[in-house]
């Protein structure tokens, strides 16, 4: 069971004070590796740039969004269930590390 809620685990993610968090949908293999991590690249001139680097399994399966998580995305394909966002899976959502900004 999760002792975050979605919209906690969201605003962390999003604000810096989560920077990486490795889970597993509960009963289902395809998704046992996914990670949401958020990465600040640093360019040359000193201007940065934030992303949200979403991996869902070790080989595919990749996304990445700009500056914050695009909560409305469809991350997770169920075959013949369908495609569901990372909220309408939550209750399935089983973490195993999550990682805080020091």
């Amino acid at each position: 069971m999760n002792t975050l809620t979605y919209q906690q685990f969201i605003d962390e993610i999003n604000n810096g004070k989560i920077i990486k968090a490795v889970f597993q949908i509960k009963d289902y293999a395809h998704y046992r590796c996914c990670s949401i991590e958020r990465i600040i690249d640093v360019f040359p001139s000193g201007n940065s740039m934030i992303r949200i680097d979403i991996r869902l399994t070790k080989d595919s399966e990749r996304v990445g969004f700009l500056e914050k998580f695009n909560e409305k995305y469809k991350l997770f394909d169920m075959g013949r269930k369908g495609t569901f966002t990372l909220k309408q899976m939550w209750d399935r959502i089983e973490f195993i590390s999550i990682d805080y900004a020091p």
